[in-house]
């Protein structure tokens, strides 16, 4: 279920308490809700605008398929993110830092450039998706469990194969999606990756460096692939300092 902030149009919710001094979009890793960031409000600093992606083929868009391809799915958010003269961060974790990547490229397009793109746990536009990776429903429905213990959620059979199909379409998208020569954005870039995810290197990382005409720092966070659950604490305390930075430097 996702969380209930006021809902902005059907492609995201959020809102501020209080007077909004910086605006944090966020999108959810592959088959991923806004319940991903569902904590996140209480534990940002007071005047984060903090907008949540909602896509289609899950949460409360459950019976809309999802967009074949991570840029039409990128042409839709930018399209329905509200316009603001706040500071922005778009934040995207896994498939979301792909979705992240293009969302910035086409808001610059548009004149409404980012201050601040963070992609976390993934790889680079440029770099081709592992295609190792499981290719059913039960091997991913058993990969999901395997790296997600803490989820009691992916216990029930029926919700189970009620998410399945949003994965799949998020995971078919991803493995599609190669940039061989992104557009390097004119706005700072940070990289988080987590100390303990095996399916991040650093090799591949530092490849984020041609996505953007400006700084790239890379950020290692403990815990696994999933660390924006299982290290949450850690993740806000450095988004904060992220979001700080970028309203400074507006």
């Amino acid at each position: 279920m996702d969380f209930p902030l006021t809902r902005v149009n059907p492609w995201f919710s959020g809102g501020c308490d209080g007077r909004p001094r910086v605006r944090l979009c966020a999108l959810p890793y592959a088959g991923g809700t806004a319940a991903v960031f569902k904590d996140w409000p209480a534990a940002l600093p007071p005047g984060v605008e903090l907008l949540t992606a909602h896509l289609p083929g899950r949460g409360d868009r459950f019976t809309e398929p999802p967009p074949a391809t991570l840029e039409e799915t990128a042409e839709r958010l930018c399209e329905a993110l509200p316009p603001s003269d706040l500071p922005t961060v778009v934040l995207g974790h896994s498939m979301g830092a792909l979705l992240g990547y293009e969302l910035a490229a086409r808001l610059a397009a548009r004149g409404r450039a980012p201050n601040l793109l963070i992609a976390a746990a993934c790889r680079p536009p440029h770099v081709p998706p592992d295609a190792s990776g499981p290719v059913t429903e039960a091997e991913l429905a058993a990969t999901l469990r395997a790296e997600r213990p803490w989820d009691t959620a992916l216990r029930d059979e029926e919700l189970m194969e009620a998410v399945l199909p949003a994965l799949v379409a998020d995971i078919t998208a991803g493995d599609r999606y190669h940039r061989p020569r992104p557009r390097p954005l004119d706005l700072p870039l940070k990289v988080y990756i987590g100390a303990d995810d095996d399916g991040t290197d650093w090799r591949t990382t530092l490849g984020w460096r041609a996505c953007t005409a400006r700084d790239c720092e890379v950020v290692v966070l403990p815990g696994g692939h999933y660390f924006v659950e299982t290290d949450r604490a850690a993740v806000l305390t450095r988004v904060a300092a992220d979001l700080a930075e970028a309203e400074a430097g507006a």
